[in-house]
């Protein structure tokens, strides 16, 4: 969720348009056969779309927690009828909310926004109710489950949580962005005024190479700016030089190697975790529901904005708003599933911007 689209205007930093759907999905859920169950939301990673949200006009990238606290009050502001639903999911008691920042919400992970997202959903009694994962992705569930939303096993994404924060000599402390962060504001975001679907199209290497046959001069320019990001952020003479060197062999192995798949990231991290034989992961915006060879089984819950993948396995196929679901009931072993919502059927809806 972003900044929200005002009715009769285009915003194309807004990619989130499924807010009476997902009200209805938490009311769904705090009603009838839940009504007298324990219900957990997991909201793992990339709920706020905090990278495309101006500041002062800017997408900025130095990020006080003054400036991201700003960030998340234009989402939620943004979008009344999720928050107004989480509230009230909230209100019915034997609910929990439980947040794991990924990385296009970073900022969650500092008290500023969390305080702000707080104030906007729970009341006095509800707070001890919603918690956020901020010393490391992973999130354990008792029976043997892990959710984790996978930023962490990309150099691309990976940040230090150990290091958040960059001090500033009389100033406000910045995060410390890691480089796919610093590439979504300065190269990506301006893209998208040109191109607005450019990052909802995955794998961005296969658009590429099409769009050097479809679209050569934006695909030109695009790669230039890339590479001329990529230079000034890996070789400036700021910061750790052995560090920084180092996680520019990662982000190229990870780039050209086979396994940069992520779902053989995931897949071979469940493989190797002892303790754990259920992992629920997020950020690719794939949704899968594997079994492997050990028994194991590996959810990726997808994403509920529109992404076309144009890998040929997955091309024309919709996947809907999917979501994974851990069912226990009388102390046996919990039931874990990947859902897709359908919701109530409904004869219309509102369009607030066709250009």
């Amino acid at each position: 969720m972003g900044t929200g689209s005002p009715r009769g205007s285009f915003n194309p930093y807004e990619d989130f348009h499924e807010d009476d759907r997902f009200a209805e999905f938490l009311d769904y859920h705090a009603r009838d056969r839940f009504e007298d169950a324990h219900v957990e939301l997991v909201l793992n990673g990339d709920i706020l779309d905090l990278l495309k949200v101006r500041v002062g006009g800017i997408w900025p990238d130095q990020i006080t927690e003054t400036v991201a606290v700003e960030k998340v009050r234009q989402c939620l502001a943004g979008h009344p009828v999720v928050f107004d639903a989480l509230r009230d999911f909230l209100r019915r008691g034997r609910t929990q909310v439980t947040y794991i920042p990924g990385n296009h919400d970073i900022e969650l992970l500092l008290p500023g926004p969390q305080q702000a997202l707080l104030d906007r959903i729970a009341g006095p009694a509800e707070r001890h109710r919603v918690q956020f994962v901020t010393r490391t992705e992973a999130y354990h569930l008792p029976e043997g489950i892990q959710i984790r939303h996978g930023h962490q096993w990309e150099a691309i994404h990976r940040f230090d949580y150990r290091n958040l924060m960059v001090s500033r000599a009389g100033r406000e402390p910045v995060i410390n962005l890691p480089w796919g962060s610093q590439f979504v504001l300065k190269v990506m975001n301006p893209a998208k005024l040109e191109r607005y679907l450019i990052d909802h199209i995955i794998p961005l290497r296969r658009l590429m190479l099409a769009s050097i046959v479809l679209d050569f001069r934006f695909a030109m320019k695009f790669i230039f700016k890339t590479i001329y990001h990529f230079i000034r952020t890996r070789f400036s003479p700021h910061g750790n030089i052995i560090r920084r060197f180092v996680d520019t062999l990662r982000i190229f192995r990870d780039e050209i190697s086979p396994l940069a798949e992520f779902d053989r990231f995931a897949m071979r991290a469940l493989r190797r975790t002892q303790g754990v034989h259920t992992l629920i992961t997020g950020h690719s915006h794939g949704p899968r529901c594997r079994i492997l060879e050990n028994g194991k089984l590996y959810i990726n819950t997808g994403s509920w904005v529109k992404i076309i993948n144009i890998d040929l396995q997955y091309l024309g196929r919709d996947d809907g708003l999917t979501y994974a679901m851990v069912e226990s009931t009388d102390g046996r072993e919990p039931r874990t599933t990947l859902n897709r919502w359908y919701g109530s059927h409904r004869l219309t809806r509102t369009v607030e911007y066709l250009g």
